[in-house]
């Protein structure tokens, strides 16, 4: 908690002095607020940053729905995910997984689901991280069943599972 904000005053220091902070370095106290656990100020950062100068790439955005995530704040996620979507900007594999897997802790597996089983019309295939995310997610709840199935798909369409989801099983 200390280095982050010890990063808020160097940054505060850098605008006084009139020096641009870019996207990384805001993407990375954005990263640190979540990872202390105050998913608040990382949010704050990330709406200083537009009137900073430094727009957010699709790397801030993933951390900052990640720490969300990460942090019990799945609806606020959920609605900078939709926002993203809305203004068609190119939402990666890894910004669905990201948002799969916050779904799934929070236990709304089925709403993940529907997500993940949306992924061929919105362009996007799944990968083996994607994969392991939504079986995880199913056994977790005791949906083995469904892990099973999904588990089988996985194999089918090429992807070898990789330990996690083997050990999920």
């Amino acid at each position: 908690s200390k280095r982050v904000e010890d990063g808020m005053i160097l940054l505060y220091r850098m605008l006084q002095r009139g020096l641009a902070a870019n996207t990384i370095t805001y993407t990375t106290l954005i990263q640190g607020y979540c990872r202390v656990g105050n998913p608040n100020l990382a949010q704050q950062v990330f709406n200083q940053m537009g009137s900073c100068g430094a727009a957010p790439d699709i790397r801030t955005y993933n951390v900052l729905l990640d720490g969300l995530c990460c942090n019990g704040k799945v609806e606020r996620a959920l609605a900078i995910f939709e926002y993203m979507r809305e203004r068609g900007m190119d939402v990666s594999i890894v910004t669905y997984t990201i948002v799969i897997q916050g779904m799934c802790k929070a236990g709304k597996v089925g709403d993940a689901f529907s997500l993940f089983c949306s992924l061929d019309s919105r362009g996007m295939k799944p990968n083996v991280v994607t994969y392991t995310t939504m079986i995880t997610g199913f056994c977790r709840r005791g949906l083995i069943r469904e892990a099973d199935v999904l588990f089988k798909k996985m194999i089918e369409d090429g992807f070898l599972p990789n330990e996690k989801c083997v050990l999920s099983r």
